[in-house]
């Protein structure tokens, strides 16, 4: 086997890496690849520098930048040469003298004076109190006596994990200090848990490749001590993790995957998700942290096992969407004194819950439907449902929710094996079917069902509650707060969009990075708009950003082709949400679920659009409306959380009234 020096990658140096240009990051790859096969290799010039730093030469133009940490090697920075020997004469590497954290720290060059009539946000903790936080001695006093902006400055300097402190004082939240990382040795340190929240240790060759090939939007290398802990619990029963935009919810449910199926090596394990697009980034991203595709793991959406496993029993079956069954509904139910739409609805309802007796129906709680029904009513209601599925199975047909229901009966008959884990991301767009399906499919024990969701982004379905399922979660379910993605600026602007209900599920989240204010704009006319989109778009590619980290979203699609077409015009390289390319990319927001890119421009945030009002007019009743109003909430929300520095937002006609002013 061949010894290989361990590398220990810091943030800072994946951060540095992502800027450079594909090239540059292949030759960077290449030059730390041969460090960790031989230090000493000529090609590299290993040099010590005067600030405890040592230089590796990648090519003419580039520099790696490294620090000794006892046997092993910390590669801290990268970049053109004046520029990577810059950064090491401003930066330091340190354990700290309270706390013992590893610490890569940019030298405090000015300190702030004590201000005589401005606030000082901080000055109210005492300097014991801010060094015991992690707080590196030079920076105690200049974080005191600073402006909230001067604090600002200040902590560009600082680890991810003393920014997160601060920010939860400046935010008026209690702040424990950490407890004291005690370890033998340097390698120790590098291998404890909550040094890997910076620092990740490589010490073996496939492990260094792997992690060279990967970037700083590889999310899989560091972990917040809380993620981990999620990450490796052992839990009795199905254990759930909420989270806004940028919390790291799907990180989690990827680490999960890799750790159950290393946990469980001659078991089957399912990653699953809502739709075929974010299953298939699942997949490879769960081979991009494991370094290869795991035999016992089985990656698919929702629907496409559903399908898969209905086959294996029954058949090739006949899904009848609402185009074909409503039809039908109405025809049956034209005797009875409810509007179609409600009717529609009620049946739906009552599909999806799987209510195919009249004993189910008659005892379901029907709180929050909106219309009240007498048990005359249901039975008469229930009676036109009976006839609809009857049609249906005459015709050897089945609804997606009814194909779902016989697949789990299935499951607890024992005619499909079961699985000893089911691992599921953005489980808040998954109706009672496919939950009772999910719970189905993971034979009951510890560790068996493990469900990711964000309440702000449901979008396609209402709420439904878990324990009328039988997903009791009490006890098992942990919530994510910490924001790695988005802006303060941004994420601040997006909450504000969502309904009073479910803003309070996701409000309290902690934005570590600070940006540029979102911009909103008014047009007369839409081709005002896209004059000023290309502008900007062209502003951001001059900026640095590559065409393929940038995206513009429309809530309808043809509006979004019409915008992918004139960007086309101008000479600009595009792709569809659903290509694989190099382009600016353009699609729906539902097609962006999921996704985040650098830059996002939100194209025809209209009054007429967000809601849309063929939905509303639709809706049956106050209820439904209300619930109509509230999912198209949550996709602004959604289209305003995918990137993660720079938001454009536009609209002409009126903006939206859910859009904050």
């Amino acid at each position: 086997m061949t010894e290989v020096t361990p590398l220990s990658l810091a943030e800072t140096f994946l951060k540095a890496r992502g800027r450079l240009t594909p090239a540059e990051q292949v030759a960077v790859m290449d030059a730390f690849f041969s460090f960790a096969q031989n230090p000493r290799h000529p090609g590299l010039r290993l040099e010590k520098l005067h600030s405890g730093f040592w230089s590796i030469r990648v090519n003419q133009d580039l520099r790696g930048i490294l620090y000794p940490q006892g046997k092993a090697w910390i590669a801290a920075y990268c970049g053109h040469h004046d520029e990577a020997y810059d950064w090491a004469n401003r930066h330091r590497v340190e354990v700290h003298r309270i706390i013992g954290e590893l610490q890569i720290i940019r030298t405090v060059e000015v300190e702030v004076p004590v201000p005589v009539e401005v606030e000082a946000p901080l000055a109210r903790y005492d300097e014991e109190y801010l060094l015991s936080l992690g707080v590196p001695p030079d920076y105690v006093k200049p974080l005191r006596y600073a402006t909230e902006d001067g604090i600002l400055e200040l902590m560009k300097g600082l680890p991810e994990t003393v920014r997160e402190r601060i920010w939860s004082l400046l935010d008026g939240k209690p702040v424990p200090p950490p407890p004291r990382i005690q370890v033998q040795s340097a390698e120790e340190l590098l291998s404890h848990p909550l040094i890997q929240r910076q620092f990740v240790l490589l010490q073996s060759l496939q492990e260094v490749r792997q992690a060279l090939q990967g970037s700083w939007e590889a999310w899989h290398f560091f972990l917040h001590p809380l993620q981990r802990e999620v990450v490796g619990a052992r839990f009795g029963g199905p254990a759930r993790v909420t989270g806004g935009a940028g919390t790291g919810k799907t990180v989690v449910a990827i680490h999960r995957t890799r750790t159950l199926a290393q946990r469980y090596p001659e078991a089957r394990i399912l990653l699953t998700t809502f739709n075929k697009g974010l299953a298939q980034r699942l997949k490879i991203a769960l081979k991009g942290l494991a370094g290869e595709e795991l035999p016992n793991v089985w990656v698919d959406h929702l629907h496409n096992l559903a399908l898969r496993l209905y086959e294996e029993v029954f058949g090739q079956p006949q899904i009848w969407t609402e185009e074909k069954y409503r039809p039908v509904l109405e025809k049956l139910s034209q005797g009875l004194a409810f509007r179609p739409d409600f009717v529609l609805s009620e049946w739906e309802m009552a599909d999806a819950w799987g209510l195919y007796t009249w004993e189910d129906y008659r005892g379901f709680s029907r709180e929050g439907r909106g219309t009240p029904l007498s048990a005359r009513e249901r039975q008469a209601l229930f009676e036109v449902f009976q006839k609809v599925w009857e049609t249906l199975r005459a015709q050897g047909a089945t609804t997606f929710n009814g194909l779902c229901h016989r697949v789990r009966a299935a499951l607890e008959e024992g005619r499909l094996p079961r699985l000893r884990a089911v691992v599921a991301d953005e489980t808040q767009d998954f109706g009672p079917a496919e939950l009772m399906l999910l719970r189905a499919l993971a034979e009951e024990g510890e560790d068996d069902l493990f469900l990711t969701l964000d309440p702000a982004q449901r979008i396609y379905r209402g709420p439904t509650s878990w324990r009328a399922l039988g997903l009791e979660v009490q006890g098992r379910s942990r919530r994510l707060r910490v924001n790695y993605r988005t802006t303060r600026e941004i994420g601040e602007l997006a909450e504000r969009t969502l309904p009073s209900q479910v803003e309070g599920e996701v409000r309290g989240s902690l934005a570590l990075l600070r940006g540029s204010r979102p911009e909103i704009r008014s047009f007369s006319r839409e081709e005002a708009a896209l004059e000023e989109l290309l502008r900007w778009i062209r502003w951001l590619l001059g900026q640095g950003l590559e065409p393929r980290q940038i995206a513009v979203l429309a809530r309808v699609h043809k509006l979004a082709e019409r915008v992918g077409e004139r960007l086309q015009k101008e000479g600009l390289s595009t792709q569809r949400l659903d290509e694989d390319g190099a382009g600016v990319w353009y699609g729906t927001v539902h097609g962006a679920k999921g996704l985040e890119f650098r830059a996002v421009a939100l194209f025809g945030a209209n009054d007429g659009l967000f809601p849309l009002r063929a939905l509303l007019n639709n809706a049956a009743d106050p209820q439904e409306r209300a619930l109509v109003e509230e999912k198209e909430r949550s996709l602004l929300y959604v289209a305003l959380s995918r990137p993660r520095e720079y938001l454009w937002v536009g609209y002409w006609g009126g903006p939206s009234p859910y859009l904050p002013s």
